[in-house]
Order: C-alpha cells, then sequence, then structure tokens
C-alpha cells in the first residue's frame, strides 16, 4: 500500500512516498524561492503550489491510499471569506513582534498566565502576538479567516477548514490542559475562535478534492489526514511516542523534545509545552542552527569555501571562540527574541576554520542548556535520536555527542517528519493500528570521544559566562 507525505517547511515543499512493506520509495525536496519565502514571510498560496508540485513529481499515476499534511508549528495565514490569502503567511522566524513581547514578558502576572495555559512564553515565535503586532500596523483581521501554513494546505487539498490540537498549541493559541482555543491568548490577539478551522486529530480525515487530484495526477476522494507540525511528526517518524525517549533535531532551527503523559512546564519557564499527536511534548527549541551555517557561509565566507576545507579541522583545533548564536534572536532558554549573537574572544589570529567550528560549538552549547532543562523536568533520557541537516556532517555529529556526554542514536533518516506524517496516512489507510507500532528507522549510535566530557565542560561552561553578559 502507498502514501504520500505533503511537506511545507520553512525553506522547502517537500513530499515522500511510502510503502507499508517496503518503506520509503521517494522523497523529494524543492527549495523555496525568495519570492516565495523570504525573511519569516512566504507566499500562502506560492507555498502550497510548490508542495503539490513536489508531490505530483513523485505520486502521479501511482495508487495512493491516503495523504498527510505537515508544516511549520508555528505560522499564521490571513484570508477573506473565501479562503483567499490577503497577506503573506507569517512563520516563527519573522521576529516583528519582538517589542510587544518584550513589553508582556515585564508583566510578570500576564506572562505567567499566559505560559501556565498555553505552555507558550511571550516570543514573537507565537500567533497571538504576531496578530496584535499586525493589527497594531494597520491590517484589520476581525472579518478574516485565520489558519496554519498546514491548515491552509489541508483546505486547498479538501476544501474543508480545518485544524488540529497539536498544530494550535504551537502557535500559542491552545489551552494545554483543556486542549481548546485559549480565551486569554485569544483576547490578547484581537481573535476568535470561529475565525479559525475546527479542531480534528490524526484520526481525522476529509477526501481529497477532484481540482487537487488533478493537479496531484491520483484518484479523488483519497482521504486526507488533519494537518499536523513537522514537530510533532517528528517524534512519530523517530519512534519517539513513548515517555523516556527525546528527539534531537537539529535543521534550520533546532530542538530537543520528550514525548510525556501529561503538560510539563519549567518553573522558571525556559521550554515550552505542546500538544503531540498523541499525548503531550515537553520540548525547548532555539532559532539559530543551521541557518546560522548559511549565514556564515554565504554572508562572509560568500560561498567560495568548500565543505570539506571547513569541516576538515572540526574535531581537531580547539583554539575557537565563542559564538552565541542568535542571529534570529533567541527562543529557549531565555525567550529574548530581541536577542542578537555574534563572535566573543575573536583576535587577529583566529581562522575561517575556528569561527566555523565555533559556530557549530555555539549551536550545540545552546541545545545543551535547553536540554539540561528537560532533563531536570523529565528525567534524563533513556535514549536520545537525532536527526536533521546535522547528520550530513559527521564531525558534527560527533561534536554533539561530546557535548552531550552521552551515546546518541542518529535517524537513518533526513525526513523524520515526513515519515511520522506517513504513519499518520498508514494509520487513516487501515495499515496501522497504533502510531507506536511504526517502524523504528534509527541507525548507528556514536560515544563521546575519550576526554572529550572534560573539554567540552570547561567550553561550555565558557560560553555560558558570555550568554549571561
Amino acid at each position: 500500500m502507498l502514501v504520500l507525505v505533503l511537506e511545507s517547511s520553512t525553506n522547502a515543499a517537500k513530499a515522500l512516498l511510502y510503502h507499508s512493506e517496503n518503506g520509503i520509495l521517494e522523497d523529494v525536496s524543492l527549495p523555496y524561492s525568495t519570492d516565495i519565502s523570504k525573511s519569516g514571510k512566504q507566499d500562502t498560496e506560492g507555498v502550497f503550489l510548490a508542495t503539490l508540485q513536489a508531490g505530483r513529481s513523485i505520486a502521479a499515476g501511482k495508487d495512493i491510499a491516503a495523504i498527510a499534511v505537515s508544516g511549520v508549528w508555528h505560522s499564521i495565514a490571513i484570508c477573506d471569506s473565501n479562503m483567499i490569502p490577503t497577506a503573506p503567511t507569517h512563520t516563527w522566524e519573522f521576529t516583528g513582534a519582538s517589542d510587544i513581547c518584550r513589553k508582556v514578558r515585564s508583566d510578570e502576572k500576564l506572562t505567567s498566565l499566559l505560559y501556565t495555559q498555553t505552555g507558550c512564553m511571550p516570543n514573537a515565535t507565537y500567533q497571538p502576538y504576531m496578530l496584535r503586532y499586525l493589527a497594531d500596523n494597520g491590517m484589520d483581521i476581525n472579518d478574516k479567516l485565520l489558519s496554519s501554513q498546514a491548515g491552509y494546505g489541508f483546505y486547498r487539498l479538501t476544501e474543508k477548514r480545518m485544524e488540529t490540537a497539536s498544530i494550535v498549541s504551537g502557535m500559542g493559541l491552545l489551552n494545554t490542559h483543556s486542549l481548546t482555543f485559549d480565551d486569554n491568548a485569544m483576547a490578547f490577539a484581537g481573535a476568535d475562535k470561529k475565525q479559525f478551522g475546527k479542531l480534528g486529530t490524526y484520526k481525522t480525515t476529509c477526501p481529497l478534492s477532484a481540482e487537487c487530484a488533478d493537479i496531484l495526477g491520483v484518484a479523488p476522494g483519497i482521504p486526507v489526514v488533519a494537518p499536523h507540525s513537522d514537530g510533532a511528526l517528528n517524534q512519530v517518524g523517530n519512534a519517539a511516542v513513548s515517555p523516556g525517549i527525546m528527539t534531537l533535531s537539529v535543521g534550520t532551527s533546532a530542538a530537543v523534545r520528550m514525548s510525556t503523559e501529561r503538560p510539563v512546564l519549567s518553573d522558571p519557564p525556559g521550554s515550552w509545552c505542546y500538544v503531540g499527536a498523541e499525548g503531550w511534548i515537553s520540548g525547548a527549541a532555539t532559532s539559530g542552527a543551521c541557518n546560522c551555517i548559511d549565514w556564515f557561509k554565504e554572508t562572509m565566507l560568500e560561498n567560495k569555501w568548500s565543505f570539506d576545507h571547513l569541516e576538515a579541522t572540526l574535531l581537531g583545533d580547539d583554539k575557537t571562540p565563542v559564538f552565541l548564536p542568535f542571529l534570529f534572536g533567541e527562543r529557549c532558554p531565555g525567550w529574548r527574541d530581541e536577542r542578537r549573537g555574534g563572535f566573543e574572544l575573536l583576535d587577529s589570529e583566529t581562522t575561517v576554520q575556528q569561527m566555523y567550528k565555533a559556530i557549530c560549538e555555539g549551536i550545540l552549547f545552546n541545545i545543551y542548556q535547553c536540554y539540561e532543562i528537560l532533563a531536570g523536568y523529565n528525567g534524563v533520557p533513556s535514549r536520545i535520536i537525532m536527526s536533521g541537516g546535522i547528520l550530513n556532517s559527521a564531525a558534527w555529529s560527533q561534536l554533539a555527542a561530546d557535548v552531550f556526554g552521552c551515546e546518541i542514536t542518529l535517524s537513518n533518516t533526513a525526513q523524520a517528519s515526513m515519515l511520522g506524517g506517513a504513519a499518520l496516512a498508514l494509520h487513516a489507510a487501515g495499515q496501522l493500528s497504533s502510531l507506536s507500532d511504526f517502524p523504528d528507522y534509527s541507525g548507528k549510535s556514536i560515544l563521546p570521544r575519550e576526554g572529550a566530557l572534560k573539554h567540552y565542560k570547561e567550553k561550555y561552561e565558557r560560553y555560558l559566562e558570555y550568554y549571561s553578559r
């Protein structure tokens, strides 16, 4: 049996073709042009059409049994009463609401109320503050229909408006305890729940429309699973839906996540708590990861250095400066979206390769800050599964094991979130009775190098010194 996964990610339109017995048959990733996505703003319809193009390239003419829809966890699409976009989709990369969030965080009572009810700290990542920002800058949203980017994709595929508790929780609009739209967050946003689609689950499906079936080159009426976020699906695709297993995802941004049986909130609030495909996810995310590396390669080096040359000394030379990876603001643990990053301790002898290594280390140190919070509240994980773009670098992956000081299992695929989508589609097609029955696609494990724990603990303390400044 074949199922199709369509994913509108931060930087690319993706699709995956999965066979119930043979696993992944094909996947494709089409990077967005700057006309479609730039600086946290996306052409809503353009992203959807690009995702359809990715799907058609691998699914046309195939007998598809079900389709899953995945998208970024933090986005807001604004449409008219006919669901035609009237403004770009704003994603987590857009930090325009930073000043609003800083003012909210100065009100301890309001901040505590919003965090304890939604599981989300006031931060430009989340959509209540984005909607307030848009309203403050002249946009009237009162007569608009609102959705996540994935929710918009689901509507275009099925002509039905629908979200899931998982998607809405990552938008900062859900009460993580009652699993309904949160009154306080909605009031701050100046929005009404009627402006959003109804809340479904992965057990909710709607039939594929004839129009989109024709574009995809598949049969109409195929069940389409209610939209989910790439982060929640990463847990499923990494076989980490059971408590005690941590996923470590390092892509454009980075996150550590642990599935829990109840909402888990930290004090002080250095983490978040969202709803997963099932249960809850206690996690923490950073805004700076591979996007910081891309910035360095493209802006500082003008793409003149090869990957191999930059990586040559990643596990060798240790005379590195400190890099604070907040070029795109800070999410966890400090939630200071107005914060900016850069190098400390540069001198006249610092080399390009040392700067590159400092960036790789700084990203991992920021993630490790998050790990310490999660481990403190959820217990030390029994297993850590790592996925994302970091797996393209064996040396950087090894640095992760060195910094964390423990064994790390590598995912066998860079498409863990789309694998999670495949699990949802298989369930919709009647081929998977439980998400926990989905195959484990993890691969080999790596261990810290001898002496690395002490060495990187010292480096981490140096990083924290500059972080605290």
